[in-house]
This record gives structure tokens, sequence and C-alpha cells, in this order.
């Protein structure tokens, strides 16, 4: 049985309009209804623990300051900073949902940057930093992740060459549009929520 075999036996089934369309998860209309979904006005009422984001944010400027300072004392421009940052990001249940986009919560977020994926392996996406947000100063960021959890929590699917805006708390990376591919929104939204 192929996929337009099952869609056809699904669809016999389905007690929802005959002219309803399935599409595929990456098709445009898919993705377009997940933006809607993800843009709804129900909101979780857990949010991040602010303290601990401004505290995180307080020691993320701290290192900042240090790094640049020990930069500009003894770098010769083509050492790397330092290992990898390590990252994970876990999958999800399928009860998971995800709050609506805000700049506001994007700001507490850290560590926060953009880079390129320049190596995948079954369990790591190796990005390079070009850009860091907060709380970050290494050239490149390791992230382990297990396959197939990017639909259930809406985690970015890395791909070599493609560049990649990334959050995380506690070391997991932030799905539900606070980590996605390169989009002119969503490098607007990080301008606005870390400026300078």
């Amino acid at each position: 049985m192929n996929d337009d075999d099952l869609r056809r036996r699904l669809a016999g089934i389905d007690p929802t309009s005959r002219s309803d369309r399935i599409d595929p998860i990456t098709s445009d209309r898919a993705s377009a209804l997940m933006e809607d979904i993800m843009d709804s006005t129900t909101q979780s009422t857990t949010r991040p623990d602010r303290h601990r984001m401004q505290w995180a944010t307080g020691v993320a400027a701290a290192l900042a300051v240090a790094v640049i300072g020990a930069g500009v004392l003894g770098s010769t421009g083509s050492e790397p900073t330092g290992p990898p940052l390590e990252l994970t990001a876990q999958g999800g249940s399928t009860m998971a949902s995800c709050i609506r986009f805000d700049v506001s919560i994007l700001a507490d977020m850290s560590p926060a940057f953009a880079g390129t994926v320049t190596d995948v392996t079954d369990s790591v996406a190796t990005l390079t930093v070009d850009h860091w947000y907060a709380g970050g100063d290494a050239d490149t960021v390791e992230i382990s992740y297990s396959t197939g959890m990017e639909a259930l929590i809406a985690t970015p699917d890395f791909e070599v060459g493609q560049r990649y805006f990334v959050t995380a708390t506690d070391g997991t990376v932030n799905g539900c549009g606070y980590s996605g591919p390169a989009t002119p929104e969503l490098e607007a939204a990080f301008d606005q929520a870390f400026p300078g």
C-alpha cells in the first residue's frame, strides 16, 4: 500500500467534509495551518521564571564582558574562543502545546544565537555561530537530538548549509517558533528582543 492508497482509505472513513484536502506536513498549506495554530490567542499560564531568566541574562552579560576583555588583550582573531557549547533538543509528548510567540518572552531566553549548520550526524547537529544575541561566545554549538522529535515540539530539522536562529532554556533548545530556520521575520524578532 502506498501513501495515495492510504489517503483514499482514510478519506473514506473520515467524518469530515469530503472537500477537505489532506496535505503532507511539509506543504505550504500545512505550514500556514501550523502558523495559525501557533498564533492563536490561547496562552499557557506557564511562563518562564523571569527571575531565573534575569539572573541568567546578568551572568551572560558579565561573561560577555569578560570574554570581550580577554579577546582585546590576547586574541589573534584566528583562534577559537573555546570548546563548543553543548545543547540538547528533546522530544516532547503528543500532549505538548506551544504558547503564542511573543518577543518579550524571546527576550528572556538565553542562550540565543544565529548560526549555520556545518555537520549533521544521527544524533548531533553542529552549527558555526555568526552572531550571539545572548548567553554565549563559542564559535560552534553542538545540539544533540533524537530523530523525529521535531514534529512533536516544533524544533528545527537541522540541515547542512542552512542558517538558523536558536534559543535554549536550561540547556534545552526551545521549539514553538523560538528556534527555527532563518527568515527575515525571525531575524527581526531576535533584533527586537536583543537590541544592541
